[in-house]
């Protein structure tokens, strides 16, 4: 690998550990330190806004590495036009956002959380507390890809029926996991569980809104530890009485979030600071993918390159 100034921006003191170059806890928007200025290459998570008003700030820059499978936090346009190579982790444990999926789901179908108060009380009862049994209930699974089908490989030890939709069908994985593919109408209308693996395009901003929302069943329960952004919000508050239960690791603009945020009056929404990936078995894995990819780049490598054409 040659010498590269490599600057890891938004680096807890976990991940740290095991990257190796500058680091700071700093986002790559928010960065004080004009020595900054000098790193030909920069890793980030989704936290930096990597657009052309933060990278122009950053004249020698050749190589961005996102620690994420999503890459809609950066400029792909103006990363090519300025020969900016860009390079992403394709997979650093899908099994850790899967079983985040289920913590959430398990927290709450079970009532695990709305019990405390009672316990820290005194009080041991289970008189109003009747949890929801996932065995024979329909999950809905939006993205049937990495995460989506370690999601659909647990449900499948809970003995759930499976229902999926995606743009690009996995036929192999459907005839291994038995799962079937349906339209989108059809998988929010029968679907006890939705849990929301799609990335962030055009085409799924806000695929969550006013209107897919009335086709859900009264009770049912969303999962979303994909992008904030999948849902609308606004829409998802004014029918929040429709869901037993909404348990959130993304927000949409969660850069934003404080105690204002209207999400955390409601009774039946179990939210998490996006710690879906963030795991013991994760950390080493992100950081062990970023200096690979680092040398991939130096070895000219297009594995993990994303801005391709």
């Amino acid at each position: 690998m040659r010498n590269m100034n490599i600057i890891h921006f938004d680096v807890d003191p976990e991940l740290g550990r095991y990257l190796s170059g500058d680091k700071t806890e700093s986002s790559l928007q928010n960065f004080a330190d004009a020595s900054f200025k000098k790193a030909d290459a920069v890793s980030i998570k989704t936290a930096s806004k990597a657009d052309k008003e933060t990278l122009s700030l950053f004249p020698h820059l050749k190589l961005l590495i996102t620690r994420t499978v999503g890459t809609d936090h950066i400029d792909i346009k103006y990363c090519r036009e300025k020969g900016i190579a860009i390079y992403h982790i394709l997979d650093y444990g899908s099994f850790n956002i899967a079983e985040h999926v289920f913590a959430l789901l398990l927290t709450g179908t079970r009532n695990i959380l709305s019990t405390q108060d009672e316990i820290k009380a005194g009080k041991f009862n289970y008189s109003g507390h009747m949890g929801m049994a996932l065995q024979g209930k329909v999950i809905g699974v939006v993205g049937t890809g990495r995460i989506g089908l370690e999601v659909i490989k647990r449900a499948n030890a809970f003995e759930m029926e499976v229902l999926a939709y995606d743009v690009y069908k996995n036929d192999k994985a459907r005839e291994e996991l038995g799962y079937e593919y349906v339209e989108l109408d059809v998988l929010l209308a029968k679907s006890d569980i939705i849990t929301l693996h799609a990335p962030l395009l055009d085409s799924t901003r806000h695929m969550i809104n006013d209107v897919s929302i009335q086709r859900m069943k009264d009770q049912s329960v969303l999962i979303n530890t994909a992008r904030g952004e999948l849902i609308d919000t606004k829409a998802l508050i004014e029918n929040i009485q429709k869901f037993r239960l909404v348990g959130l690791d993304v927000l949409e603009g969660e850069q934003a979030f404080d105690k204002t945020n209207p999400l955390i009056g409601c009774a039946n929404v179990i939210i998490t600071p996006h710690i879906a990936f963030y795991s013991d078995a994760s950390v080493k894995k992100i950081a062990e993918e970023t200096m690979r990819l680092l040398d991939n780049f130096s070895k000219g490598s297009l594995d993990g390159r994303v801005d391709v054409v």
